[in-house]
């Protein structure tokens, strides 16, 4: 990142080498950015903070959704890859779907990388059986690529090991992924093995249990964000961005403005409530904030504006958008009272997705 950074500061670049230098820096950020949530979640598990967050699946869309996401890339190397749930037969459970998925997205994700093409890579999840309560599942990853050599595999799930023909052979990885996905498992009350062979490929098999559920009487309803920028006049849409690191507060309000919105920006959560307070009742549609701020944090913003006499004000929608980007983090921010979420670093689609879903639930929006 630093060296490309510098070549593209340097005069004389061209309009094709000043995109290349970006892709570049781009790419390593995106690795740089997968290291540091690795690491993290490494700590956090280490330290025992890691809990699974149960909630009723539908396994075999889980599955689905995963074929979706990989078919393209698998396409564009010319992967046979096929995904199968025809063994499935309690289909509903509790589980945490998002340890599933960072559980299917590694393992398949490491077969892409690792598979020649024309190469196969196959997923299949069965079920072996059940009782009243629960089910009993396994779930099988088998790929034709490069194999692993057997004095390896004993060290595959420990943190940071990688075996030498990857490292040589240009293919990143943090050395993370399969030490967290065994904890993972571990937390599932589960197991994986392996099985693999130079130059034939590799098999996962990982068997666990869920308890069995039944399908919800009400499903979400997930808000139709394409069609939603009609509804709204976002033009006369003002936001409250919250925002003590300068350049954070930069990039948010130019995403912001690129999709049509108003923005006024405070540096910290105090600012920000006097804003809102001294301005006419319905200047602002919603206000996203950061969490972790001097003077006023985002949870203490959150609660005094909550906490307000005016009953519009105390009910504007408020979103954190922040580097706290855990699953309890999301839940602390519900749990503050606020309507949303949003990671950063800042996806601009997952932004305005966000924005205008809460918006459109709130039903608190500038229509003139």
């Amino acid at each position: 990142i630093i060296g490309f950074t510098e070549l593209a500061q340097r005069k004389g670049v061209n309009e094709a080498q000043m995109h290349d230098y970006l892709r570049k820096i781009d790419a390593s950020s995106q690795h740089l950015l997968t290291l540091i949530n690795d690491v993290l979640e490494m700590s956090r598990i280490e330290s025992g903070k890691m809990e699974l967050v149960t909630a009723p699946t539908d396994l075999v869309q889980a599955m689905e959704e995963i074929k979706d996401l990989f078919m393209q890339q698998m396409e564009q190397k010319s992967i046979t890859f096929t995904v199968d749930t025809s063994r499935v037969t309690h289909r509903w459970a509790l589980c945490d779907k998002k340890r599933l998925d960072s559980i299917l997205l590694n393992l398949i994700g490491n077969a892409y990388k690792f598979t020649p093409e024309k190469g196969k890579i196959s997923v299949q999840l069965l079920q072996t059986g059940a009782t009243i309560k629960n089910g009993f599942y396994e779930l099988h990853v088998k790929d034709t690529g490069i194999g692993m050599d057997k004095e390896f595999i004993p060290k595959l799930f420990e943190p940071f090991e990688r075996e030498k023909n990857t490292t040589v052979s240009g293919i990143q990885g943090t050395g993370l992924g399969m030490a967290i996905i065994k904890k993972i498992i571990d937390l599932m009350n589960g197991a994986i093995s392996v099985t693999s062979e130079k130059g034939k490929g590799t098999e996962f098999t990982i068997t666990f249990p869920l308890q069995l559920t039944t399908v919800p009487a009400a499903l979400p309803v997930q808000a139709d964000n394409q069609g939603a920028s009609l509804q709204l006049d976002i033009p006369n849409t003002k936001l409250l961005l919250v925002e003590d690191n300068e350049i954070n507060r930069e990039i948010a309000t130019m995403l912001l403005e690129e999709i049509g919105f108003q923005v006024d920006a405070a540096e910290d959560g105090k600012i920000a409530l006097e804003m809102l307070t001294t301005s006419p009742t319905d200047t602002y549609s919603a206000v996203l904030t950061d969490i972790q701020m001097p003077e006023m944090n985002g949870y203490e913003l959150t609660k005094a504006i909550r906490s307000l006499d005016d009953g519009r004000l105390s009910r504007i929608p408020i979103i954190a958008m922040t580097a706290n980007a855990f699953q309890e983090d999301i839940q602390n921010a519900i749990d503050a009272g606020m309507d949303g979420h949003v990671a950063k670093p800042i996806d601009s689609k997952k932004l305005k997705e966000t924005v205008i879903r809460v918006l459109q639930e709130k039903g608190n929006s500038n229509l003139g």
